[in-house]
């Protein structure tokens, strides 16, 4: 627990990068999906 209390912003950092990869795959995927159905028609 002394990493956490030393380096916060680090942590606070890698946190907000792991959400933000999270977003943007979750879009990249729902892009795809929604271009396979409108290619379908």
């Amino acid at each position: 627990m002394e990493f956490l209390e030393h380096h916060a912003l680090y942590v606070v950092g890698i946190i907000s990068a792991v959400i933000w990869l999270g977003l943007f795959l979750f879009m990249f995927g729902t892009e795809r999906r929604i271009r396979k159905l409108e290619s379908s028609k």
